[in-house]
């Protein structure tokens, strides 16, 4: 291998980790294209690949060195490919792609043209089978916030889908929070709070089911669902997606971040500390109220 060659192929990896980096880092990040394997970022898998890529040039392990670069191209079509599709293209994902292909085209030999579609081949059929992406386009949606009606009164519920009390409580005070929220009473907002560990993946599909359809009774029969699932202790993405289909149950997925840390200022501004809590703001005075009981009855007081 030549000096200049030798060069390029350390220098260009170096390159696209800190793309990769900045990437990771930026605050539009995920507004663009994501995706995992087996749970794993692309964004974590594209900072190995360029840091393997950077140590098998130092270790001048040349032929080891194409066969990455010949996976990679593989499955940069299925990435390129999914982009195209959904109509959304990631600039950081775009430049990464260019320097594989740019590297694997100096680095490409006839000599080893088997070996070179064999990688290629593996490469594309991994990522067409295993390979789970997202796409959202740039300012195409606003955040989807859970709250309802339009009422002086401000009422902040926090529940948890893994808590009993919470459970039993969110269906009994369904008809009353109905009749408030569509006479305008006040305006609701549901705030899942994150007591238990599996929580924030019911809050993610509660967001995905309000982004599909934010009528208030469909919403509420939603969360009656979620609240089974909790019961029947799903704790898989793929289990729950197939939980909420099968009783026709639709969802439309978005970036749920901007929406998390609104809700999360809040949980930190009421100082919550257990669910379920209730909190009440009317003529700028705020009210805590705790328990079914509790939380029953000053909602009683509203009507």
């Amino acid at each position: 291998m030549s000096g200049k060659r030798r060069i390029i192929n350390i220098l260009f990896p170096l390159i696209g980790f800190g793309v990769v980096i900045f990437y990771n880092f930026c605050g539009t990040s995920c507004t663009f294209v994501k995706g995992d394997v087996f749970g794993i970022d692309l964004k974590y898998l594209g900072l190995g690949y360029t840091a393997l890529l950077f140590l098998l040039a130092l270790l001048r392990q040349d032929t080891v060195y194409l066969a990455v670069l010949s996976a990679g191209i593989g499955v940069e079509v299925i990435l390129i490919g999914f982009q195209v599709k959904n109509g959304v293209y990631c600039p950081y994902c775009l430049i990464l792609a260019a320097i594989i292909v740019f590297l694997f085209l100096l680095n490409f030999r006839r000599s080893k043209q088997l070996l070179v579609g064999l990688f290629l081949v593996l490469g594309f059929l991994f990522f067409l089978l295993f390979f789970r992406g997202m796409a959202t386009p740039v300012y195409a949606e606003e955040a989807v916030f859970p709250s309802f009606g339009a009422g002086k009164v401000h009422v902040r519920l926090y529940t948890d889908y893994f808590c009993g009390p919470c459970s039993r409580m969110e269906p009994k005070i369904e008809p009353l929070l109905t009749d408030l929220v569509e006479r305008n009473v006040i305006t609701l907002t549901m705030i899942d709070t994150p007591v238990h560990a599996l929580t924030p993946l019911y809050a993610r599909y509660f967001l995905y089911i309000l982004n599909q359809d934010k009528r208030f009774d469909h919403t509420l029969r939603s969360r009656t669902l979620l609240f089974e699932a909790a019961k029947s202790k799903i704790q898989e993405r793929e289990k729950l997606e197939e939980f909420l289909k099968k009783n026709n149950v639709k969802f439309k997925q978005i970036d749920p971040r901007p929406t998390f840390a609104a809700l999360s200022a809040l949980i930190s501004e009421d100082k919550v500390r257990s669910t379920p809590t209730c909190v009440i703001i009317s003529d700028g005075k705020k009210a805590v109220f705790s328990g079914e009981a509790e939380i029953t009855k000053a909602l009683e007081l509203l009507k």
